[in-house]
This record gives C-alpha cells, sequence and structure tokens, in this order.
C-alpha cells in the first residue's frame, strides 16, 4: 500500500458507520493505479478482511458496458441504432403499438417509453434457472408505455433489457461471453462479470450477513467487479486503441436525453449508457465532458467516473451500511490526491495552511470523551475516538474557506484561544458556541497512577431502582490519553445503544496519588458533567468514589459460590463468575440482581429483563 493510499484510506475511514461492512476505491490517473483499498470485512469469507481484488455489485454501472456492447455491434455493422428494436427481435410485443417506433438508441438513452423496471428476477439468490428473456417477452406483453417512444428521458432499466437481448439475438452469443469476449478480456478487467460467469475464484462482497445478491438483469445492472478493474474500462473509454474505434467512445458521450421542461439542465445529459455526459460539482473544478455512471442495488452503492481533463478514472463502491455519499466521497479523495501533486481543484476552497494544521489539529476534550480534529488538503474531519480504539465521524467534510470551515445547513466551525489555551467553536443559526477544549501537555503522572492504568473498578453502591447504572457507570477502567502527557481517560462501561452518553469516557488530571479531577473549563454545555476520582484503601482493597458512586478494584473480588442476598443496602455484594452460571438466585422483593458482562457492561438486570440466558464469564452484583 503507498503512502497515497494509507492517507486516503485514512480520510474514508472517519466517515463510515461503526458497523460498516465493506467499501473499496480505485484512482487511475495517466493510466496509472495511483491508489486502491478495500476497507472492512467479507461476509463472503466469515468477516475475514476485505481485499481490492473482492468484487461488488455495481448493479446499474453495467449499463455502460451495454452500450459498449450495443457500440461494438455497430462497429462490426450488424446493429443500427436508430432501426426499430422489434425487427431484430420478432417475439417483443407490447399492448402499446406505439412499441414498434422504439430504437436501440432510445433503449440507451431512456428515451424509450418503457415502463421503467421488470422487478421478477431482479435481485436472486440463485441463476441456474435460465428462463429468464421469456419473464421479459411477457412482462412486455402485458404493459402499455409511458410515453411517446423519443419524446423524453426518464431513467429506465427496462431499456437496457431490451438491449441486452438484442445484444444475444444479433451476435448469436449469450450477452455475457459477447461481453467478455470484446470488451472485459480485452482490457484485461479479469474479475468484471455477470451472474451467470461466476466461479468462485472472486470473491463476491455481501452486506454482513445477507445471502448472496445476484442479478439476472445483466444488461441494465448485472456485472460485479472491483473497482481497479472498473477502473480498466474507464481507461479503455479514454483511450479506446484498438479494442474500440473512437467514434464509439464519442457517440456514447453526446447528450442524448430529452426534457420538455425548459429550465431542466440535467436531463438532456444522458448519454448512451451515461447518466451525465457533462457532469458538473460546484465544489470541485473536474473539466468539461466528465462522463458520470451510478449503480444502486438491495446491497450496494456505486460511483463511477471518467475525466477527461485530468486524464483520470474514480471508482467506489460501499455496501448501504456503510452509510456514506459515494459521489462527494470519490470527488473529495480525488480532490486530495491532486493535491498531493500541487493542483488544487477545489473551486471555492483553500488548502489547510501548514502551520494552521499544526496549531490546531489534534485532540480535543468533551466532557464525556475525546474528539480529534484531522486535517487534510481543503477538508476538516471531527471524530470522536474511544479508548476502545472505535472512531466515529461527528462533524464531516468540513471544507475551509480561507476563514472559517463549513459545514451543512451554514454551520461554520473555527478556534479561537484564551489564556494559553485554544477552543474549537461552531456558529450555528448565528449563534457562536464553544464546542471541545485542546489537550495539551501536563504535569507527568506519578507511579501511583501508574500502577493503576488498565485496572478495572466495578460499582459496589447502586440501588434497586437506579436507571443509570443500566446504561452506564457500572464500572471504569483507567487509561492514558494516547500522545498527551499527564492526561488519563476513566472508560466507563455501558451499553453501546444507551440513550444518554453510549460511551462516556471522562478525562482527568492527578492532583496528587490518591485524587484526580476533570480540568476543561470551556463555557456553554462543554465542560458540564466533569468526574473526579478519590481512591482510598481499606483493608487491603483499593476503592474509588466517583460521580455519586462507590466502586471496587475487581481483582480484590470473591468468586461467585452459589452466595445469595445480604442485609446491608447501601454496599453491593459483587462477584467474579469463573464457572458457567446457568440459573440465577431467587430475588426477594425490593432487590435487584446484575450479571455484568467482562467488560463491566450490563448483561443482564433482572429490573428489566425476566429471562436469563446464562453467563460464562463476568461479575454478578446483588443489590
Amino acid at each position: 500500500m503507498n503512502e497515497l493510499t494509507k492517507k486516503l484510506s485514512k480520510i474514508l475511514r472517519m466517515n463510515l458507520a461503526k458497523d460498516f461492512t465493506s467499501v473499496s476505491y480505485a484512482i487511475m490517473k495517466d493510466k496509472k493505479l495511483i491508489a486502491a483499498d478495500a476497507i472492512g470485512t467479507n461476509g463472503s469469507r466469515d468477516n475475514a478482511a476485505s481485499t481490492i481484488n473482492d468484487t461488488y455489485n455495481v448493479a446499474s454501472v453495467s449499463k455502460v458496458i451495454c452500450a459498449l456492447a450495443a457500440m461494438k455491434l455497430v462497429e462490426q455493422g450488424k446493429l443500427d441504432l436508430d432501426e426499430p428494436v422489434y425487427k431484430y427481435l420478432p417475439r417483443f410485443k407490447m399492448l402499446d403499438e406505439r412499441y414498434k417506433k422504439i430504437t436501440t438508441r432510445q433503449c440507451l438513452s431512456h428515451t424509450s417509453g418503457l415502463p421503467g423496471t421488470q422487478w421478477k428476477g431482479f435481485s436472486v439468490t440463485d441463476v441456474t434457472e435460465d428462463n429468464y428473456y421469456d419473464v421479459v417477452y411477457e412482462y412486455m406483453e402485458h404493459n402499455y408505455l409511458k410515453a411517446e417512444p423519443g419524446e423524453y428521458a426518464v431513467y429506465c432499466n427496462d431499456g437496457f433489457t431490451l438491449a441486452e437481448m438484442l445484444i444475444a439475438q444479433i451476435s448469436g452469443m449469450k450477452y455475457s461471453k459477447f461481453c467478455e469476449k470484446y470488451i472485459t478480456e480485452p482490457v484485461g478487467a479479469k474479475t468484471t462479470q455477470t451472474s451467470d460467469l461466476l466461479n468462485g475464484e472472486n470473491i463476491l462482497t455481501k452486506e454482513k450477513n445477507k445471502p448472496y445478491e445476484l442479478l439476472y438483469i445483466q444488461g441494465g445492472a448485472g456485472y460485479t467487479t472491483s473497482m481497479i478493474d472498473l477502473c480498466k474500462i474507464g481507461n479503455m473509454i479514454l483511450d479506446p486503441k484498438a479494442i474500440f474505434n473512437k467514434e464509439s467512445i464519442v457517440e456514447m458521450a453526446k447528450p442524448h436525453g430529452k426534457s420538455f421542461i425548459p429550465s431542466d439542465d440535467r436531463t438532456c445529459n444522458y448519454g448512451l449508457g451515461w447518466d451525465n455526459v457533462n457532469f458538473t460539482d460546484i465544489d470541485y473544478d473536474l473539466g468539461e465532458g466528465v462522463l458520470l455512471k451510478g449503480g444502486n442495488s438491495f446491497q450496494f452503492t456505486t460511483q463511477f467516473f471518467v475525466i477527461p481533463k485530468y486524464n483520470a478514472v474514480l471508482a467506489i463502491s460501499e455496501t448501504h451500511d456503510c452509510k456514506i455519499d459515494v459521489n462527494e466521497t470519490i470527488l473529495r479523495l480525488f480532490a486530495t490526491a491532486m493535491l498531493e501533486e500541487g493542483i488544487n481543484i477545489y473551486t471555492k476552497h483553500s488548502q489547510i495552511p501548514q502551520e494552521m494544521i499544526d496549531k490546531y489539529a489534534g485532540k480535543y476534550i468533551i466532557p464525556s470523551g475525546i474528539l480529534n480534529a484531522h486535517m487534510y488538503g481543503a477538508i476538516m474531519n471531527i471524530t470522536q475516538d474511544t479508548t476502545r480504539k472505535e472512531s466515529r465521524g461527528v462533524y464531516k467534510n468540513l471544507k475551509f474557506n480561507g476563514t472559517v470551515f463549513e459545514g451543512e445547513n451554514n454551520q461554520t466551525f473555527y478556534f479561537e484561544e484564551y489564556n494559553d489555551e485554544i477552543y474549537l467553536m461552531t456558529n450555528f443559526r448565528g449563534k457562536n458556541i464553544p464546542l471541545a477544549q485542546k489537550a495539551k501537555n501536563r504535569k507527568p503522572i506519578s507511579q501511583a497512577w501508574e500502577n493503576r492504568i488498565k485496572k478495572e473498578y466495578i460499582c459496589i453502591s447502586s440501588t434497586p431502582y437506579d436507571l443509570v447504572i443500566y446504561e452506564l457507570m457500572t464500572g471504569f477502567k483507567l487509561e492514558k490519553l494516547e500522545g498527551v502527557e499527564g492526561v488519563l481517560i476513566s472508560c466507563f462501561s455501558g451499553l453501546p445503544d444507551a440513550d444518554v452518553y453510549g460511551v462516556f469516557e471522562a478525562s482527568v488530571a492527578p492532583i496528587d496519588d490518591n485524587k484526580a479531577t476533570g480540568f476543561v473549563n470551556t463555557p456553554s454545555n462543554a465542560s458540564r458533567d466533569l468526574v473526579t476520582l478519590c481512591f482510598e484503601i481499606h483493608d487491603d482493597i483499593e476503592y474509588c468514589h466517583a460521580s455519586s458512586y462507590l466502586y471496587r478494584d475487581t481483582e480484590s473480588l470473591p468468586i461467585y459460590n452459589k452466595q445469595g442476598f445480604h442485609q446491608d443496602k447501601k454496599i453491593n455484594s459483587v462477584y467474579k463468575i469463573e464457572n458457567e452460571l446457568k440459573e440465577l438466585p431467587e430475588i426477594p422483593n425490593g432487590r435487584r440482581l446484575l450479571v455484568l458482562k467482562k467488560d463491566l457492561s450490563v448483561d443482564y438486570d433482572s429490573l428489566y429483563e425476566k429471562e436469563f440466558k446464562g453467563a460464562k464469564e463476568g461479575y454478578i452484583s446483588f443489590i
């Protein structure tokens, strides 16, 4: 993995949802692969790491390949794009006699007037039954057109299904084999295949535990491919050489769409197979004639760009659970790559000065956790990072305008300094609001605190009706704030879907060997709920008072051996579970029983649940 790929992948990770499956991207420039990666896991291999050769269903990006296949028949003198389709497909009939006017050009440019999508067989888990074309003919026989052929363009899968069938009919070959012979093999795109050609050699990605998604509708959505191989097809479009005539590529890239609304400046830019043959974006200078094709299936979203000005091809595909804007994401990665070459393609945003990155990038403290301001190119991403090595984007893709960072809904972000402290600020709906305080080195911690690092402490003072203790604060572990001297993190355990915090990780600084307290002084809401830790030892057992609870060192706990409830209602009896716990003791009225996981989060709470499913390890607390 080259340095550029490492940088781009780090940027990409900041924007992914917590429990995403997989995303892959590739960027080629001047016929060279400059960056490519696959991030996440692949359910096809028992959640093993994704690789750059894994394939993704690129769905409607397949339409570009279908249009290429049609143009190859034109080059061979076997197809006239403006001849009615029914003359090539005698079985093709509809309830609407205007179907006889439909041409291949109209099928490839979304101007056919066909209904839209035949859903039966669109997405399946098995493609061994091969009567799909019979189903298509029956579907067409029972439908009317939505418009006069050629009247206006509206996105239509049906046109590409007809084009696929026409290509198979004229060539005398299976559609998939024709495309393989004249397109994917000549460009070296070995992973680019339709579902009927999959042989297990290439690993097909799937979203989490969902079944494999296979697509019968080959001309409109049937291809699965790696992003690198998709870029190879884009390179061929930039430089057809002996594979295609340049005239064929030019014809595909002409505006073929039509609209009857005068102000409509989008619809007319449909090409043959392309969603847009002159794509522009207000944030990026991409030049003229940018070709764009997107794809969306039940599990995947894909975006494919061919950018003549920079002789570049971009491809990205994600499982839906990544929850990213693939269009904006791949353009932002490309813009960052171009800045590495000294080329700024941003139209209204500025590259962040290095001195600003040196001063303001880094960790910021909020009462419940750590924010991290990442700066690159013209972008700042702010993540919340945990000691559990988890990270989620909090404020994403903030663009630097030379003064402040612009976010969504006219929200901006900037920095202020006061008394040798740096504060992250935001302007939201006209109000300037402090958000967080930059972490900085403090006095080195003593050996007493070093000895507590990574030790765990469990709550022993909860009450039978305390709801807080169910979601968070059941225990904590001490960690150092990585990269910042003298700051400790009290990492309180909690349920990941807790309503208030989910993860509560409070920063503290030692006052002496046994006391530490929160130190942030950010005004407004950004320094509430600070934590003080007060440690003490009784009978060789270490305790800690924190946020109104009393905690005990877990290493000092006795082992559970069917002990029961006790009379002291102020202090909970807590035990380690070392032998499998299958049944719980009887719970008296007005009492409560907690079973905690090894990480001190709640596994069972008698206040909330009736059924106990057993535990092999963890802790049991009698309240």
